[in-house]
Order: structure tokens, then C-alpha cells, then sequence
């Protein structure tokens, strides 16, 4: 396999959506990548880093929840992302996506808002929906 086709399959794989196994869709939605006019979900943001290493980055994320007793709370947790899905430092979307989500499922409570620390600014990555 040449350089070429591999680069067509990796290119591909990126693009594909996240996969949802255990994602319910009543109770969370994603938030909107970037609002730059030139940003692509493909791309790699510029996010707040706790560690690097050779094989993962760390993201500086928030999660908002409210815990069994019905109190908001508020914990800092860390996104593990696989150095390959990354380029360089800087974690492609839909892998800082992937990694919220998998935190969202771990929590103990009701989770309400996943946030990143993205360009400086706190963006939310995921968000509960409103329940009618």
C-alpha cells in the first residue's frame, strides 16, 4: 500500500462521523464546531493541553452536572486523546468530541454542559437537551 492510499484512508476516517453506542440522542446534543467562516470539522483545534506525551494529549475540559441530591456541580475532568488523532498538539474536532463523550456517560449524575478550553475561551463541546 503506498503512501497515497493510506493518506485517502486516514483522510476518510476523519471525516466520518463519531460513532454513538451508547449516546442517547433525547438526552444530548453537540455543540457547533468553531465559529470561524474557514474552520472544517476535519481540522485541529487549538485546545488547552493538562500533559503531552508521545502517545496522547491531555484537554483541560469542565463538566456540569447536578448530582444525585439535585445540587449544580461543577468538576474538572481530562480528555485523553490518542496522539493520532491529533496533529502535532492540537487534537482534531471530532476527536476532542469523542473524548467529551465518553466522559458524559461516566458521569455519576446528570450531566448538563462539557466545555473545553479552546483558542482561550471556554466552549462547550457538549450540552443536555431541554426535556418538554
Amino acid at each position: 500500500m503506498d503512501k497515497n492510499t493510506l493518506r485517502a484512508r486516514w483522510g476518510s476516517a476523519r471525516n466520518a462521523p463519531l460513532p454513538t453506542p451508547l449516546a442517547d440522542s433525547a438526552a444530548m446534543r453537540f455543540a457547533p464546531a468553531p465559529a470561524s467562516p474557514a474552520f472544517k470539522p476535519s481540522h485541529c483545534v487549538n485546545a488547552e493541553l493538562l500533559l503531552s506525551t508521545p502517545l496522547t494529549v491531555v484537554v483541560r475540559a469542565r463538566l456540569d452536572y447536578f448530582d444525585a441530591q439535585g445540587h449544580e456541580m461543577q468538576d474538572e475532568v481530562a480528555l485523553v486523546i490518542s496522539r493520532n488523532r491529533c496533529e502535532g498538539d492540537h487534537p482534531y474536532w471530532p476527536a476532542l468530541l469523542s473524548a467529551a463523550q465518553e466522559h458524559w456517560h461516566r458521569c455519576s449524575g446528570h450531566a448538563c454542559r462539557m466545555s473545553a478550553c479552546v483558542d482561550g475561551e471556554w466552549q462547550t463541546l457538549l450540552a443536555a437537551q431541554i426535556q418538554h
